[in-house]
């Protein structure tokens, strides 16, 4: 059974693994036009993933 602490740590994994991905859309796009509106929104997301998986480490071994 997974714990709170081991979802929490999968959840910081899917918002860091999102944030890569709006960042690594420049290098693909190789466009110089800055960042687009989709890529502040997928910052956002996964910073907020992130900030949401946070209080779940603190939670322990209790069953998610």
């Amino acid at each position: 059974m997974i714990t709170k602490r081991q979802l929490g740590f999968i959840l910081i994994g899917v918002g860091a693994l999102v944030i890569a991905g709006a960042l690594a859309a420049n290098v693909v796009g190789a466009r110089d036009a800055g960042f687009g509106p989709l890529q502040t929104i997928g910052l956002a997301a996964g910073g907020g993933i992130i900030l949401m998986a946070l209080p779940l480490l603190k939670l322990g071994d209790r069953p998610a």
